[in-house]
């Protein structure tokens, strides 16, 4: 599918191969979501030998470890052996592959049924396509709302300062208007004796929907100040009567939209009153007794400490998470956790640690029930977790110093961008920043800054200033290449962006 789609495109610079694969950096435990094929050609030549699992891998121990206490710590175990038969693991490492060959009497890997993982070709191509197929995706498809004049196809504009165009405008208008229309925003309706019930609640959380695409959609620096104001008039809610029946659910509905404040607010890069929202959205969700929800704005306390680049109090805010959702955490938020301790773990410098917990990850998704989940962990897909991949291959390669986690993060990251739908224009922009990242580690300095110069363009037409941060973050993984006057020209435009607006 990518690879046809990228071709189609007719815009295809030299393609990047990206197929780094070695079992110390888990490149092998990166998920793979079209299905799982047997190997049957592993299975039947060591059954021709007459071979249990356990028999073959303690053959290849010998050959990889003559050492007998070395063999002793082997990965390559019986059940590591089940899983290439399986197909869970297509492509081991090459000294793995060596000894299998020996061991079974192959002249090749083909013969043993393994072929490196499709080559996936990242393309400036891609990229535009997807932004294009985003840009094209409207906010209303069902145009509900009133002030949303936007036709099909059209492509939002900003005006100037970075302020949203005016067909964005009306639109949150649109909603403002809808949220003050039900009484959510003070005024008249709210004289302190109406009782709050379901009613209430449910258009609460209808209104909370609307902003929340639009946040996934254009960033949340568009209408972080619509939302913190539906945010504390949501809470002088809790000041009016309301029947006990309806505590628990009014409590959750205002730890939503104070988490939801708090995430445009951090998008928005006004960090202080993200701070103050999450705060405020955790105490709802610590009163509603909702582990769930609490988890889901620890993830995103903990998401706002690495972009500041505090990933020790990241990683102790997901632990917490973790201990105390206990037995009632879910595989998506279990999976979502996981993902972001392995990102500062992969920060901090701890390589072993941080795959591991993205083995956790992928264990935990390959569980998930949607029917199970709850919905605002709807956003939580494979773009996702294939995301969170490539940010730790890609921090992992600036620790390393070598070009084998750039491979895999560019090969991860491109996966994601692909995976994310129309609806998510903001999450493939920042991946976009992302594999920019990774082309430079990988030495593919001509296809970052292309990627780059796309990336730049595609932060223009979104409202979120935390893009603008992580683009002026390229520059620090550009330095070995900028004796090269292309990308000494791309580190100024860097330097530049956003500078003035």
């Amino acid at each position: 599918m990518v690879e046809g789609g990228i071709h189609q495109v007719g815009y295809c610079p030299k393609s990047i191969t990206a197929t780094g694969s070695s079992r110390h950096h888990a490149s092998d435990r990166a998920p793979h979501f079209g299905g799982v094929m047997q190997n049957h050609p592993l299975t039947a030549a060591r059954e021709r030998l007459g071979l249990t699992r356990r028999q073959l891998a303690d053959a290849v121990n010998k050959i990889l470890y003559p050492d007998p206490g070395q063999a002793a710590h082997s990965a390559f175990t019986a059940n590591y052996l089940g899983k290439l038969e399986n197909g869970k693991i297509r492509y081991p490492a090459e000294d793995y592959r060596t000894a299998l060959r020996i061991v079974l009497n192959a002249d090749t890997d083909d013969e043993l049924g393994f072929r490196p993982a499709r080559e996936l070709r990242t393309t400036v191509a891609l990229v535009r396509r997807v932004y294009s197929r985003s840009a094209r995706h409207e906010s209303d498809p069902a145009g509900v709302l009133p002030g949303n004049d936007m036709r099909p196809g059209q492509m939002p504009e900003h005006g100037e300062a970075g302020e949203p165009d005016t067909n964005r405008r009306s639109l949150l208008q649109g909603i403002a208007a809808v949220a003050a229309s039900a009484g959510l925003l003070g005024g008249s309706a709210d004289d302190g004796s109406r009782r709050v019930g379901h009613s209430d609640i449910d258009r609460l959380d209808a209104v909370i929907s609307l902003y929340r695409s639009i946040d996934y959609e254009r960033g949340g620096g568009a209408l972080y100040r619509d939302v913190a104001h539906l945010a504390d008039s949501a809470s002088a809610m809790l000041d009016q009567p309301y029947p006990s029946s309806v505590g628990s659910r009014l409590l959750r509905s205002v730890a939503s939209v104070r988490q939801l404040a708090g995430w445009t607010a951090f998008d928005a890069c006004r960090h202080l009153d993200a701070q103050r929202h999450f705060l405020l959205a955790e105490r709802m969700a610590v009163a509603a007794n909702d582990v769930l929800l609490t988890a889901r704005v620890r993830y995103c306390q903990a998401r706002q400490f690495q972009h500041l680049r505090h990933n020790k109090d990241a990683l102790e805010t997901l632990r917490l998470a973790r201990d105390e959702v206990g037995r009632r955490v879910t595989p998506a938020v279990s999976a979502m956790l996981h993902g972001a301790e392995a990102a500062s773990l992969a920060a901090l410098g701890d390589g072993p640690s941080a795959t591991r917990a993205l083995g956790s990850a992928t264990d935990e998704f390959d569980r998930i029930n949607p029917d199970n989940e709850p919905d605002w962990m709807r956003f939580y897909d494979r773009g996702e977790l294939l995301a969170q991949y490539g940010r730790v291959y890609r921090d992992l390669a600036r620790k390393d110093n070598s070009d084998r986690y750039g491979e895999a993060a560019t090969r991860t990251v491109a996966q994601a961008i692909e995976t994310f739908g129309s609806q998510n224009v903001r999450s493939s922009a920042l991946n976009g920043v992302s594999l920019c990242s990774s082309l430079f580690l990988a030495d593919e300095p001509e296809q970052a800054v292309t990627v780059g110069a796309c990336v730049i363009e595609q932060a223009r037409q979104l409202s979120s200033p935390r893009i603008l941060d992580r683009i002026h973050n390229l520059r620090r993984d550009l330095k070995r290449h900028e004796h090269m006057s292309t990308v000494a020209d791309f580190s100024r435009t860097v330097a530049a962006v956003g500078v003035g607006s």
